[in-house]
C-alpha cells in the first residue's frame, strides 16, 4: 500500500539529505516551490527510504503516513 508523503516547504531548509543520501528515487531537488505543502504518494518498495529521509531531516519537514 503506497504511503503519503507530504513536505512542508515553510520548514525545508534545502540540505539534500531527503535526495542525495537517503531516498534519491523519491526525492529530488527543487521539485516543489517554498510556501507549498507538497503532498505526494511513494509505492510500497519506497517505504523505508522515504521513512527514513523523514526521520534524517534536520528540520523535520517531511511526513510520511
Amino acid at each position: 500500500m503506497p504511503v503519503k508523503v507530504t513536505i512542508d516547504q515553510n520548514e525545508c531548509t534545502g540540505c539534500g539529505i531527503c535526495y542525495n543520501d537517503e531516498c534519491p528515487d523519491f526525492f529530488m531537488e527543487g521539485l516543489y516551490q517554498k510556501g507549498d505543502k507538497s503532498v505526494g504518494e511513494a509505492p510500497d518498495s519506497l517505504s523505508n527510504c522515504v521513512k527514513n529521509a523523514e526521520a534524517s531531516c534536520p528540520a523535520s519537514a517531511i511526513t510520511v503516513k
